[in-house]
């Protein structure tokens, strides 16, 4: 009964916070089953972001974060971040902390961080 109760509660969405171009957004990924791919974040004519929140207790359960810079209009690996799903925050960036990420062609900077949304809720609370 415990390990249900352990999976049900990494089980949740979490909000990663991007920052390109002179904006930041925050996206609210949602846990995903095993077999779905998302749509990436992020897209632009240099950069692509990725997120995928697997449910545990499926195959590469966690979060995996990936970047691509495009060149020649194909996606190039820049970055990849991979986290559990019990990953604890680390500071006031999530539980990735803040990420910088370099596109060597343009060089155009991305940051992003990722946090659950139960640490968003506790985080983010008027005082």
């Amino acid at each position: 009964m415990l390990a249900v109760i352990g999976a049900a509660s990494t089980a949740q969405p979490i909000v990663c916070h991007v920052a390109y171009a002179g904006a930041t957004r925050s996206f609210v990924i949602p846990p995903q089953p095993h077999a779905v791919d998302p749509p990436p974040l992020l897209q632009g004519a240099s950069v692509l972001v990725e997120v995928v929140n697997r449910v545990p207790p499926q195959p590469g359960a966690g979060v995996v974060i990936r970047t691509y810079g495009m060149r020649d209009g194909e996606p190039m690996l820049l970055h990849q971040g991979s986290y559990l799903p019990t990953a604890p925050a680390v500071g006031p960036h999530g539980f990735t902390g803040l990420q910088v990420v370099r596109e060597p062609a343009r060089g155009h900077e991305l940051t992003y961080w990722c946090e659950r949304t139960v640490e968003s809720a506790r985080h983010h609370r008027p005082r």
